[in-house]
């Protein structure tokens, strides 16, 4: 994928998509995002990924109400009266602002003369993570249920109040 190429499928329509799992593939070399997009799932493979860093975007005063494991199940969420705070057990995230494409990257230009091959930088950012990644190539392919990478517990099996978080990054 050319570089315009790249910078297009991180805009549409992964913009504002939802995030529903990202982390390295089986086989440990690429590192995969799987995002819900209209009703779809669409997998981003990030080739011979070299980097990949992921740190929180939840604010300091939401990690602290949010704490506790009813969090991170919803039936304890709802049992505990829902109380404030941020519910992991949404299984996603917000992708905004979402993927920026890196122009210049220092990292990456590293990591190109290491490898004697083409590296990017990209970061994505959600209301729950901000994540860099240092890659290859980008590939880019609607997901089927029968697929491998397909989440089964997508936004599409949860109750619609669950479906968008607070446009604000990492609150409640």
């Amino acid at each position: 994928m050319t570089i315009e190429e790249m910078k297009k499928a991180l805009q549409e329509p992964l913009f504002d998509s939802l995030i529903v799992r990202h982390g390295f593939a089986p086989f440990l070399r690429d590192y995969d995002l799987v995002a819900y997009i209209k009703e779809r799932q669409f997998l981003y493979r990030f080739s011979h990924c070299t980097a990949a860093w992921v740190t929180t975007a939840v604010a300091d005063r939401v990690w602290r109400k949010s704490w506790d494991d009813i969090y991170t199940n919803r039936a304890a969420w709802e049992r505990a009266s829902a109380p404030d705070g941020y519910v992991w057990a949404t299984c996603f995230s917000d992708a905004y602002p979402g993927a920026t494409y890196v122009e210049n990257s220092e990292l990456a230009r590293e990591w190109s003369v290491k490898l004697d091959k083409q590296m990017h930088e990209v970061r994505i950012e959600t209301n729950v993570h901000d994540i860099g990644l240092i890659f290859h190539d980008l590939h880019v392919r609607e997901l089927q249920e029968s697929d491998s990478e397909w989440v089964k517990e997508s936004p599409r099996s949860l109750p619609l109040r669950y479906i968008r978080p607070s446009a604000e990054r990492g609150s409640v």
